[in-house]
C-alpha cells in the first residue's frame, strides 16, 4: 500500500493541505489534476469536470440541481435570516423550491487541486447567496468569511468526471456518505456534520482548544490510486470513505499489514466557542466487500461485527470511552463510531484475533468435494436479513444519525421524532 501523509487545516474559510514530504512537488506525480476550479461540464469544464448534483430533503424526493451563472436569474432562499453576502462566487447549483426552507439559495461546488504537492482533489460545498442574482458565499452577519449552516438533514450528491484520475480512497466532513466510481466518474453522496472551527492548528491541541464557531458543512478530499503520491493496495475497489467531524490533522488512512489494522485520525479544538463545553466527535467509515476481501481477507461482509474490532484511542496510547456500531447495508460495511472527546482520538479497525478465517472460508466453499464436484445437500431455510435503518438523535444543538438493525440514541440523546 503506497500511502502520503499530510497535514490539514480549515481556518475558517478553506480547507488548505500542506504536505510533509520533502522535495515533492506535482513534477513527480503520475496523475495531472488542473488547476483551478472544475467548471460544470455543460459549461465546457473538460476532462475534470461536475456532472450533476442535487440534494434529497428528509422523507422527499432527490431534487437535479441546475448550474446558475451569476449574473443570471434563479431561484431564492426561503428567508434571509442571519446572512450576509460573502466573496463573490462564479455560479451556484439551484432548482426551483430546492431551498425553500433555507437562508441560502444554492450550492457552490468548489472542487479542485488540493494543493500544488498533491495530485489530490478538494470538493467543498458552499452555500450561496445572490441578491440581485450577484451569488456570494453565504455567510454569517458577524463574519463575511464564514459560512451560513449547510441542513445537515438533506443528502448532498455530487458527480463528478475525473479523467484519467482512479480513486485509492476518500475521506473528509460528512455522514452516511457513499462513494461510487465507474468509468471516470465519481459520485458521493452524504449530509453535512456540524464541525468545530479552528482559528489555527494549535487550537487542535491540548485540552486548552477552543473553536471559534460550530458550522454545518460538506467537504471531502479524493487521493488517487494511479500515483507515488496516492493511496492503494492490492485488490482495492477505490469504494472506501472515512468521515469524521474533525478537520485538524486530516491525513490519509494508514494501513498497517503486520497489525491489519486501517487507522484514520482527525482533530478538533476540545472546547466549543463558549469555552466550557466539550465537543464530541464522530468518525463515519464505509468499505466495500470488495475493499474487506483484500484488506482483512473477509468474504463475507455479514461477519464484519465479529470479524473486525473497532476502537478509538488517544495519542498516549490508551483508549477513550465511545459509541460503536457496525452494520452492513447494499454490499457495504458501515462503522460508526460517536460520543469520543477531542482534541485527538484516533480510529482503529482491525482484524479481530478470535475471528476464524479459514472457518469462514471453510463454510463457504463446504459443499465442494476433492475433486470439484458439487455434494447436494438440503437447502437450508433461509435467514431473513435484518433491516438496517437509521435514525436521528438530538441533544442541544448536536445531531447525531445512528444506523443499525436495532439502532438507539446514545447517553444524553433524545431520538428525534
Amino acid at each position: 500500500m503506497k500511502r502520503s501523509s499530510f497535514v490539514a487545516t480549515l481556518a475558517t474559510v478553506a480547507l488548505s493541505i500542506s504536505a510533509i514530504l520533502v522535495g515533492v512537488t506535482s513534477a513527480n506525480a503520475s496523475v495531472t489534476v488542473p488547476k483551478g476550479a472544475f467548471l460544470p461540464c455543460s459549461a465546457g469544464g473538460g476532462a475534470y469536470c461536475i456532472d450533476s448534483v442535487s440534494i434529497t430533503p428528509t422523507g422527499g424526493k432527490a431534487i437535479a440541481l441546475t448550474w446558475v451563472a451569476s449574473g443570471t436569474q434563479g431561484a431564492t432562499a426561503g428567508n434571509t435570516n442571519g446572512v450576509a453576502s460573502g466573496k463573490a462566487l462564479p455560479g451556484r447549483w439551484s432548482a426551483d423550491g430546492a431551498f425553500a426552507n433555507e437562508n441560502y439559495d444554492g450550492l457552490y461546488i468548489e472542487a479542485q487541486a488540493a494543493n500544488e504537492f498533491v495530485p489530490w482533489i478538494m470538493l467543498d460545498a458552499k452555500p450561496t447567496y445572490s441578491p440581485g442574482n450577484n451569488v456570494t458565499l453565504a455567510a454569517l452577519t458577524t463574519s463575511a468569511t464564514t459560512p451560513v449552516n449547510l441542513n445537515s438533514d438533506a443528502l448532498i450528491s455530487v458527480k463528478m468526471r475525473i479523467s484519467d484520475f482512479k480513486l485509492g480512497v476518500t475521506y473528509g466532513i460528512a455522514t452516511e456518505a457513499t462513494v461510487d466510481v465507474q468509468a471516470a466518474v465519481f459520485e458521493i453522496a452524504g449530509y453535512p456534520v456540524k464541525v468545530p472551527q479552528a482559528k489555527s492548528a494549535k487550537d487542535c491541541t491540548g485540552d486548552a482548544g477552543v473553536s471559534s464557531a460550530l458550522v454545518t458543512q460538506f467537504q471531502s478530499i479524493l487521493v488517487p490510486s494511479n500515483d507515488p503520491l496516492g493511496f492503494s493496495f492490492e485488490g482495492g475497489s477505490g469504494k472506501i470513505y472515512v468521515g469524521s467531524n474533525g478537520l485538524c490533522k486530516l491525513s490519509t488512512p494508514v494501513w498497517n499489514a503486520e497489525k491489519k489494522s486501517l487507522s484514520y485520525k482527525a482533530s478538533a479544538p476540545r472546547l466549543a466557542p463558549d469555552g466550557k463545553s466539550v465537543n464530541t466527535g464522530f468518525y463515519y467509515a464505509t468499505i466495500s466487500s470488495a475493499d474487506a476481501l483484500a484488506l482483512w481477507g473477509l468474504k463475507k461482509a455479514e461477519d464484519a461485527a465479529s470479524a473486525l474490532t473497532i476502537s478509538v484511542r488517544t495519542s498516549e496510547g490508551g483508549t477513550t470511552a465511545a459509541t460503536k456500531t457496525v452494520a452492513v447495508k447494499n454490499g457495504r460495511i458501515i462503522i460508526q463510531v460517536f460520543g469520543f472527546e477531542f482534541p485527538d482520538p484516533m480510529l482503529d479497525i482491525s482484524l479481530n484475533p478470535s475471528y476464524d478465517l479459514m472457518a469462514s472460508s471453510a463454510g463457504a466453499a463446504s459443499n465442494m468435494s476433492a475433486s470439484g464436484t458439487v455434494r447436494t445437500t438440503a437447502s437450508p431455510k433461509p435467514t431473513p436479513t435484518p433491516k438496517v435503518t437509521s435514525i436521528s438523535c438530538i441533544k442541544g444543538n448536536q445531531l447525531r444519525k445512528v444506523t443499525g438493525v436495532k439502532p438507539k440514541c446514545p447517553t444524553g440523546f433524545k431520538k428525534r421524532s
